[in-house]
Order: C-alpha cells, then sequence, then structure tokens
C-alpha cells in the first residue's frame, strides 16, 4: 500500500477513534442539569409535525433561540422516542462527522500556509490527523457529547466547519481575485445555520476575517492600510456576515435579560468583569494542556478573579505572555497570531462582559474556540515529525509519543464520560471536585426524587448558605418541606424564591399548593392563577386550580 493510500484512511481512523472514546455514552442516562426542562418535562418538541417545527422556531426555553438544534431533538424523537440511547447516539455521530471535517479544515488550511516546495508538504496528512485527534478525543469535548442538551455544540460545530470550508473554497483563486460567489452564498447559509444552532457562533464574521490575514493573505501589507481600496472588497463582503451576526447576539441578549440569565456589566464592575475575561482566556489554554480536574460547572469565586490571588495571577502571566510572543513573532510566525485572535474571537459571547456571573467558565464553551489550538498543534508535531526523519528511529519515536499522548487524553475522556452516566453520578462526581451552590442543590434534587426528603433538606440548606440569590435552591427546598407537610414554612421559601424570580411558574404553584393544604382557598386560587398566566403550558398548575376552584364552589 502506497503511503497517500495510507493517508487517505486518516480521517476514517480520527472517526473510528472518537466513536470508541465515545461509546460509553450510549449507555448513559439523561441527566438532572436541563434535561429535565429539555425534555422529561416537555412535551412541545416531540415531533416534526407543523405545530412541533412552529415551537421550535418560536420558543426560547432557557433563553436559547436555537431552532436548528431542536429539529434534530424532534428528529430523535421520532426515532427513538424517550429512549436516552438515541440521543446520545445522535450527539456522537454529530461530533464524528465533525471531526472528519475538522481534518479536511486543517489539512487545507496546512496547505495555505506551507508551500508546495517545503520538505512538509507531502506530510500534512500526518499533521492534520494529529490535530484531529486532538479535537476529537479531548476531554475537554465530552460536555458538548456526553450532555445531551448540549447537542447545540456539535450541531452548531457541524455548520461552523462547513461553513469555513466553504469560504476557502470561496477565495480559492488567491489574493486580489474575485470571490467565487456561489461559494460565498454557501457560506453564508452554513453561518446562519449554525448562528440558529448555537448564539456563540455569531463571533464566525470575525474568524472569516482572521482567516484573511492569514493564511488567506487576503489582508496584507501593514495593518494601517487593511482599509484602503484594494482590500475594501473583503469588508464589504461581511457585512451581511457581520449583520446577521448582531442580529442574533442581540436578540440572544434580550432573551437572557427576560429569563433573569445576563446582566449588566455594572452588576459586578468591569475590573472584576476584565479578571473574568483575563481567567477565561487563560483557562481552555491551560486544560487543553493538562485536562484534569474538570467539572460541569465553574463557580465564580473570589479566588478566581481576585488579582491578589494565585489563580488570577497566573491566568494573566499566561495571556501576557502569548499574547507578547504572537506579536512579536507575527512575521516569522504569522499562524500564532491569527490562531490567538482566533481564540480569543470564539470565547468573546461567553468571557463574563455580559453573561451572567454565576458561572466562570465552562468545558463546552472549548468546542469551537480551541479547534485553531489544535490546528497548531497538528502543524508543530507535522515540523517534528519532518526533523525526526534525519534521526535514527527518530520517526519510530515521535509516533510513540503521539500515540501516548492520544491515548491518554482517550483514557481520560473515556473516564469522563462516565460521569454524565445519570443524575446521583453526576451531582456526586460535581460535588467532589468543584463543590458549589448548583452541586449542592443537585443532590438536594436527587434525594428528594429518592424519597429522602431530610437528606434534600440538608443539602439545599447549605446550597442556600453558600449562595442566597439562587432561586431554584429556594423553590426546591420548599417543595422538600412541602412533601414532608411543612407548609408554613415551604410558603417562605417559595416567596423567597419568587422575589428573586418573579416569573417562576413552578413556585407559584408550589406556594398556592401550600395554601391549599392549609384550607387558605381564596390565596392559593390566585397563586395557581399567577402560574397558569406565566407558563400556560403548566398542567400541574392548571389542574391545581381547577381542583382548588372545586373546593371554593363547594
Amino acid at each position: 500500500m502506497t503511503i497517500e493510500r495510507v493517508y487517505k484512511l486518516f480521517p476514517f481512523l480520527a472517526v473510528l477513534a472518537t466513536l470508541l472514546v465515545f461509546a460509553p455514552a450510549l449507555q448513559n442516562d439523561f441527566v438532572d442539569w436541563d434535561d429535565r426542562t429539555n425534555f422529561i418535562l416537555n412535551m412541545d418538541y416531540r415531533g416534526l409535525d407543523w405545530e412541533h417545527i412552529k415551537w421550535m422556531w418560536t420558543n426560547h426555553v432557557l433563553a436559547r433561540y436555537v431552532p436548528v438544534t431542536w429539529m434534530t431533538f424532534g428528529m430523535d424523537y421520532v426515532l427513538w422516542g424517550m429512549e436516552p440511547f438515541g440521543y446520545h447516539l445522535t450527539n456522537i455521530l454529530f461530533h464524528a462527522a465533525n471531526v472528519a471535517l475538522f481534518y479536511y479544515l486543517a489539512l487545507e488550511l496546512m496547505r495555505l500556509a506551507i508551500t508546495p516546495s517545503s520538505p512538509l508538504w507531502p506530510q500534512i496528512p500526518v499533521g492534520a490527523l494529529f490535530g484531529a485527534l486532538l479535537f476529537g478525543i479531548h476531554p475537554l469535548r465530552v460536555e458538548s457529547v456526553a450532555w445531551i442538551t448540549e447537542r447545540r455544540d456539535v450541531v452548531s460545530g457541524l455548520f461552523y466547519l462547513l461553513a469555513i470550508l466553504a469560504y476557502l473554497r470561496a477565495c480559492r483563486d488567491g489574493p486580489g481575485k474575485p470571490i467565487r460567489r456561489g461559494y460565498y452564498w454557501l457560506t453564508f447559509l452554513f453561518c446562519a445555520l449554525a448562528i440558529l444552532a448555537k448564539e456563540i457562533c455569531v463571533t464566525l464574521p470575525i474568524v472569516l476575517l482572521i482567516l484573511d490575514f492569514y493564511p488567506l493573505r487576503r489582508l496584507g501589507g501593514r495593518p494601517g492600510k487593511w482599509f484602503g481600496p484594494g482590500h475594501r472588497s473583503v469588508w464589504v463582503e461581511k457585512i451581511p456576515f457581520f449583520a446577521l451576526g448582531l442580529a442574533d447576539a442581540g436578540y440572544a441578549i434580550h432573551l437572557g435579560h427576560l429569563e433573569g440569565m445576563v446582566v449588566s456589566p455594572w452588576v459586578l464592575g468591569w475590573m472584576t468583569r476584565s479578571a473574568i475575561s483575563i481567567y477565561n482566556l487563560a483557562f481552555y489554554v491551560w486544560k487543553t494542556v493538562l485536562p484534569f480536574h474538570l467539572s460541569p460547572f465553574y463557580a465564580v469565586t473570589a479566588h478566581r478573579v481576585d488579582p491578589h490571588a494565585l489563580p488570577f495571577q497566573m491566568s494573566a502571566v499566561l495571556v501576557v505572555l502569548i499574547t507578547a510572543a504572537a506579536i512579536m513573532f507575527r512575521k516569522q510566525v504569522p499562524a500564532l497570531l491569527a490562531v490567538w485572535l482566533a481564540y480569543a474571537a470564539a470565547l468573546l459571547p461567553v468571557l463574563g462582559i455580559v453573561n451572567a456571573f454565576k458561572q466562570i467558565v465552562a468545558d463546552r464553551y472549548s468546542y469551537l474556540a480551541c479547534m485553531g489550538l489544535e490546528i497548531l498543534a497538528g502543524a508543530c508535531f507535522l515540523v517534528v515529525w519532518n526533523r525526526a526523519a534525519k534521526m535514527r528511529a527518530g520517526r519510530a519515536v515521535a509516533a510513540l509519543v503521539a500515540i501516548a499522548i492520544v491515548g491518554v487524553l482517550g483514557a481520560l475522556s473515556w473516564k469522563q464520560v462516565g460521569i454524565w452516566k445519570d443524575p446521583e453520578t453526576f451531582w456526586t462526581y460535581t460535588l467532589s471536585v468543584e463543590p458549589s451552590f448548583l452541586a449542592l442543590d443537585g443532590m438536594g434534587v436527587v434525594l428528594a426524587q429518592r424519597g429522602d426528603y431530610p437528606g434534600a433538606i440538608q443539602y439545599l440548606r447549605e446550597s442556600i448558605a453558600v449562595d442566597p440569590d439562587y432561586e431554584f435552591s429556594h423553590n426546591n427546598l420548599a417543595a422538600a418541606l412541602s412533601s414532608l407537610g411543612n407548609y408554613d414554612e415551604a410558603a417562605k421559601e417559595f416567596e423567597a424564591a419568587l422575589a428573586l424570580k418573579p416569573n417562576l411558574s413552578i413556585s407559584q404553584n408550589g406556594w398556592g399548593y401550600a395554601l391549599l393544604m392549609q384550607g387558605k382557598l381564596d390565596e392559593a386560587i390566585e397563586h395557581f392563577r399567577q402560574a397558569v398566566s406565566i407558563d400556560p403550558g403548566n398542567e400541574e398548575a392548571r389542574n391545581n386550580l381547577e381542583r382548588a376552584v372545586a373546593l371554593k364552589n363547594k
């Protein structure tokens, strides 16, 4: 078999490795973290008839407008019903397809950056394979693939990669040449689908501009001349992309404000927000190199954003060093500057400038942002592979090191997939590695569902002690108290939850039920009516309202 035929097997090898690493997810269940709201209790997405499709394109559950992703969930329900196996399988298949696309993207970018006369040119598939394996099986990918709710990442990632590949085809004729219109509009279509699958893709137009700088070199010369007549068309081309991105970003911020998931920068202050952004920029680089102690939830804590604390200081040093290196060596290694800019651009929506302040970082945010880092790692391995040929057994050693790195990453991901097995496993692990108000609340809910209300109350009280402003901890504590017949205290906790989030239908319903059990029919009816008014789909509140009205009429 010739080396060219071996190279043709590389994308299949990367996909196979990805499928093997994530196969354990097929045995996982739904988890009680957004899965319950999105799927277990949600009847509206279950199908692909007109009513379901209309809901998918008009709803904003949990402040998300992601109709394209909802379409895939509707397809899942048609195929699998409520069997988690099928939902996990779809996630894995989307991610495997992205790994294949990533391989071809890495191949294309390296070919644009390396001249055909270079000794590296014939071996480019080796670097593309290493980069694709890093992207495919890295532990930072687990949250995006093993968590059913986060289907948004793998679906948006598919169209994100297709958009970039189409754009590279559109600019294939080289700098100064007209863009190919067919591929240009195909890029716009894929960009729109990516944004409608997850809002984080609104930064794709910035990434396309960075590609124009390098490796496409459509924005050459001194930066001061990038806006000259010769480059005007490059900017004009991006107007539809930026218009689409800004419109969706504005709508996402609006929904976030409605749901209380986005707060004004003034709440924490610009200094704290800047500290959060610096911590974010460093976090995914650290975790790419050392993917240990990963958690589904990282709370904003003082030691992470305090300028006098070690985590922030290390983050600041790392960000400054990488930025300085990218600027200093921009002529010798332009890829470093391009990758660093693309990395920062992809993280822009989640850097902490406008998003909610309870969670500082999340593994899933690395799905798009770290693509450039992994392509750069593949290019570095390509250089090592080429130089290793000059040493005795050099390539054998390089291959063994690469296999060891991939093997360790695969083993870590295999283990990480297991924490998403079920709600109890999930919250037990989260409490062990990253204790927070959310993990305590989650464990309390698990115990309550098991019928251990005293144990649940203990965890929920601890959650409130850590963060008194988390409305769901108050709501869940009230529900547990109500289950034990402590309706008076339960009513107070429901009231506390509604003080934090007035449009919480479940708390209005719970408060009404506590009043109903105390015989306070008029007050109970009013709360049930408010619950139904907030959420007309709350069948439990509707039934309780009918029951309370019937009792009053007697």
